[in-house]
């Protein structure tokens, strides 16, 4: 089931990356604080990376991630990103890999809470889909001829009420 939702946000994200160009990419939006769609990109793949260098090490530390520019400026260097990105999750075998997540909250001390590889997935799906309901709010306001998923940046539960409503409603 996580597998099949890890796969779906892949996906949504790669069939926007596909309609962007390199322009409408990188712009700065003030809808978004001035910060481009390709920022919120790079920081969504940048997570995945953490978690995929945490499964080899043990510790997972999104605060460490690299911030590699050329993820939130060159498209296809992020597409190929993406795709690598998406292999190497999907070819994970152990879902229950115990992992210890560094938490900092000041600069001086951290924490290490126990999570495992399965645990930190649901959390980057979850953190996908805020950060794409950030990017359609930017492709709506500023690149509206740029059709979106209905789904791209809505949580599942969110989808599902909104399906049980429409049910009640028929």
């Amino acid at each position: 089931m996580t597998s099949q939702a890890t796969t779906e946000v892949f996906n949504q994200l790669k069939e926007l990356l596909n309609q962007l160009n390199p322009q409408t990419y990188t712009e700065n939006l003030p809808v978004l604080n001035n910060s481009s769609i390709g920022q919120h990109v790079r920081h969504t793949l940048e997570f995945f990376q953490c978690l995929i260098n945490g499964a080899s090490t043990g510790i997972v530390d999104y605060d460490g991630r690299e911030r590699n520019h050329l993820i939130e400026t060159e498209l296809i260097y992020t597409q190929k990103k993406l795709a690598e990105i998406e292999a190497t999750i999907k070819n994970e075998t152990n879902l229950n890999r115990p992992l210890l997540v560094k938490v900092r909250y000041s600069e001086k001390n951290h924490e290490l809470v126990e999570s495992n590889f399965m645990r930190e997935l649901v959390y980057m799906i979850e953190h996908s889909i805020h950060h794409f309901a950030l990017i359609r709010i930017g492709v709506q306001v500023h690149f509206s001829h740029i059709p979106i998923d209905p789904a791209f940046g809505v949580a599942y539960a969110t989808i599902r009420y909104k399906q049980q409503l429409e049910a009640l409603e028929n």
